[in-house]
């Protein structure tokens, strides 16, 4: 599949537009990050329970809620994306999730208004989330089309190495907060600096788009838009379009299943476990940011031996790493010490690291251009709010509550299998890279 097709970038515009990508989605993902990573904070603050643990399970369901939302918010930016360009479609996600993240670090708790504080971090989480819904496979999408010839998986691998980095950076502030002002502190009102922080890098992200040259060419089938009400039929048609790729939609989501299961089960399921097992959250978020950041160059390395070696071969390569290593990481994992912590990341870190470096790209190769926003959105995000975003949810119900320690090993095999069906049927979709 032709990614880029009678685009004309020069070197510096395409090394722009790498940046870009890298950093925009980075800032954005520390916004969406961050709430995974003090988590049992707000289950005190804003869901008061007599079990400590249902606390944990109400926060981890909210934060379950913004990734319900990405559907949504995908199937309203990712049309625009292939409408009206890559760019805005970018610059307005961004604009939406700085202003959602100052609202939560400003939001009154229970104590304060009662259970109104609970329904609205609900409805903030659900309004980061819409905004995530075109982010990262839009700024996926933008990065690769922008590649020059033979490097689109390492520019790839750039963009979703921002995701993580993002990932890193909320778990390094909550952290160094953490350990500045103490886990009495952070649970009072702590866990507010982290939002505030990122309302204002929300900024520079924005400002960093405002330059990004455009990837998309012009649609001369697309129909006329010259109002809000063009703007509305044009979207309809383009959903329709995507309605009839349905077995597309769920291919692409076999792809990336599996390894974002395995990446919020690993770093925000079991970092919360380890933390609370361990009586130390900050200690907990401290091993994490380690091995996250440890991580980001495998990512690119992902990326680079897609470019190499082939999307199928790498991706194959990569998913069936991780089912050799799964089970043993997460059964280690769950013994709950910050060692355990650590020699359960560390297991799953390479392959997991380069597996997803190498599927991004893959999910925008098997997309058509105009059609690509939307459909990669779309179902990217459908695999994130019905199989990823739910996995720590999940993930503590099978452990915490059921005390089942190979429940949650079994249900990851499930998205194991799913992704390696979708990558050997992905064979017949493609054709030579650019």
């Amino acid at each position: 599949m032709e990614l880029n097709v009678g685009l004309e970038l020069t070197a510096r515009q395409r090394r722009l537009a790498a940046v870009a990508a890298l950093l925009g989605n980075a800032l954005e993902w520390y916004d969406f990050a961050v709430y995974g990573f003090v988590a049992s904070a707000l289950g005190r603050a804003f869901f008061p329970a007599e079990l400590p643990a249902l606390q944990t399970m109400a926060s981890f369901g909210v934060f379950a809620v913004g990734y319900l939302m990405r559907p949504l918010g995908s199937l309203v930016l990712g049309p625009l994306g292939d409408l009206l360009g890559r760019r805005l479609m970018l610059s307005l996600s961004i604009v939406i999730m700085g202003l959602s993240s100052l609202l939560i670090g400003l939001l009154p708790t229970h104590q304060q208004i009662g259970a109104t504080a609970g329904l609205l971090l609900v409805l903030l989480r659900m309004v980061q989330g819409f905004s995530v819904g075109g982010e990262f496979t839009g700024s996926i999408t933008y990065a690769t089309e922008a590649a020059a010839t033979g490097h689109a998986g390492l520019v790839s691998s750039l963009a979703t190495a921002g995701g993580l980095l993002g990932f890193s950076l909320g778990s390094l502030t909550a952290a160094l907060i953490g350990w500045a002002i103490g886990d009495t502190a952070m649970a009072s009102w702590g866990w507010r600096l982290p939002f505030l922080l990122g309302a204002a890098v929300a900024g520079l992200g924005l400002w960093m788009r405002r330059s990004m040259p455009e990837t998309l060419p012009v649609d001369e089938g697309a129909p006329p838009i010259h109002s809000l009400g063009d703007l509305g039929g044009a979207m309809g048609w383009r959903l329709q379009q995507v309605a009839q790729q349905w077995r597309l939609v769920l291919q692409v989501m076999g792809v990336v299943s599996f390894a974002n299961v395995l990446f919020y089960v690993c770093f925000v399921f079991l970092v919360d476990h380890a933390g609370q097992q361990a009586g130390s959250p900050a200690g907990a978020n401290s091993v994490s940011t380690v091995v996250q950041t440890l991580g980001l160059p495998l990512v690119v390395m992902g990326g680079q031996l897609a470019d190499r070696f082939g999307l199928i071969r790498v991706n194959r390569w990569g998913n069936g790493l991780l089912l050799l290593v799964m089970p043993l990481a997460l059964l280690i994992g769950q013994g709950g010490s910050l060692a355990n912590l650590a020699v359960a990341q560390g297991l799953m870190l390479l392959p997991l690291m380069a597996t997803m470096g190498a599927q991004g790209v893959l999910g925008v190769a098997l997309v058509p251009m105009h059609q690509r926003c939307a459909v990669f959105s779309i179902a990217y995000s459908l695999a994130m709010a019905l199989f990823a975003g739910t996995a720590p949810l999940m993930a503590s119900w099978l452990l915490v509550e059921q005390h089942w320690s190979w429940g949650t090993p079994l249900y990851c095999l499930l998205y194991g299998a799913m992704a390696l069906w979708a990558v050997q049927a992905s064979r017949s979709r493609l054709t030579p890279m650019p």
